[in-house]
């Protein structure tokens, strides 16, 4: 199944578009390596991405047939680390790029 497919059936990212995006930016990393959004998941592979203020790195467990209910999305992946991200700190890979601040006038 397609790396962005599956973020978003599994309910991890809200939308496929946004799933692209992460993918595109290089912070979607498939056992530590990053991917582009139509890379290929199975099971046993581990994912890492950030999500609001958070990363998470989760495993595969199991494709999802059809659309999955929000209550069973844990079914399909393991939760193996969540931490909160700090705005001025960034990400500790060298491929995120922290956003400017403003210039002060």
């Amino acid at each position: 199944m397609r790396l962005d497919a599956f973020l978003k059936k599994t309910h991890l990212l809200k939308r496929r578009e946004l799933a692209r995006e992460l993918c595109d930016a290089g912070m979607v990393r498939v056992n530590g390596a990053p991917k582009k959004a139509s890379a290929e998941v199975a099971a046993g592979d581990e994912l890492q991405f950030p999500i609001y203020n958070r990363m998470l790195r989760v495993r595969v467990l199991g494709m999802p047939e059809g659309n999955v209910a929000k209550a069973e999305q844990w079914s399909y992946v393991e939760l193996l680390e969540e931490r909160k991200l700090l705005v001025d700190d960034g990400w500790d890979e060298p491929s995120f790029s922290v956003p400017k601040k403003p210039l002060d006038h």
